[in-house]
């Protein structure tokens, strides 16, 4: 991946009410919420209370931007409201159909690219290169254009990460997950505390952009000094990072 730029992406999601009423509770009478509670206690008497994959709404989306010397450059944000759900998600493959670089996330290829595809077939959104072309992000026999962090460190599925991105954040010195988590955020949206929201997705895509280098060091694709140098350069996104999670370096 030398000389390739990247982009490390995350994406913070709310449940479709409306949908989950109309398929799993159709001619019930039940308001939207009413439906929504049902259905998450169903899902907590089987063991879980995570919602299927395709209930899920992008309402926040951020970029990091980082150059081929592995320095993060830029964050970038697609929020709810400022956009509109369908324009966040039209911006997005926008974006990702003009990038030739390697997209990194943390269980991106399970949950935040599929829910992203969805989305693209709820708006009438057209993706070709990423779709139709076998180097795109979505094959998963192109490692150059995407790396998924968990993935990667579970050997492809083959091995358990119990305690997954806050376990590995914490590991190399981030403060990992504080007070706001992701089962908090359909709360939040609910409640229209959007920033909270906003400053989630934006921790997590600066956390995975430092669990990243230190993977990079790791496979010998950054030497010491170039990680060191990329650390260094970047660590106003750091600083910022840990005034949001309200943590002490």
């Amino acid at each position: 991946m030398m000389g390739m730029e990247f982009a490390i992406l995350d994406i913070e999601t709310r449940i479709d009410k409306d949908l989950l009423n109309r398929v799993f509770f159709a001619g019930e009478g039940l308001s939207e919420q009413e439906s929504y509670e049902r259905f998450r206690e169903e899902l907590r008497e089987r063991g879980g209370d995570f919602f299927p994959l395709t209930l899920h709404l992008p309402v926040s989306l951020a970029i990091g931007h980082v150059g081929p010397d592995h320095i993060l450059r830029r964050m970038e944000t697609l929020e709810v409201p400022r956009d509109p759900e369908e324009q966040l998600v039209g911006k997005f493959w926008a974006f990702l159909e003009n990038f030739s670089g390697c997209v990194v996330t943390f269980n991106g290829r399970r949950f935040d690219l599929p829910v992203l595809e969805l989305a693209a077939i709820r708006w009438r959104i057209a993706a070709p290169r990423y779709f139709d072309q076998s180097d795109s992000a979505r094959s998963p026999h192109s490692p150059e254009r995407h790396l998924d962090l968990c993935e990667y460190l579970t050997n492809y599925g083959q091995v358990g990460l119990r305690g997954g991105m806050d376990l590995l954040a914490k590991m190399v010195g981030l403060p990992g997950k504080q007070a706001m988590n992701g089962s908090m955020v359909q709360e939040c949206f609910d409640a229209g505390r959007f920033d909270e929201i906003h400053r989630y997705c934006r921790t997590d895509v600066i956390q995975t952009y430092f669990l990243f280098l230190r993977v990079e060091l790791m496979r010998g694709r950054l030497s010491h000094a170039s990680y060191d140098a990329a650390y260094s350069a970047s660590s106003a996104f750091l600083e910022e990072l840990h005034t949001q999670c309200g943590t002490v370096k």
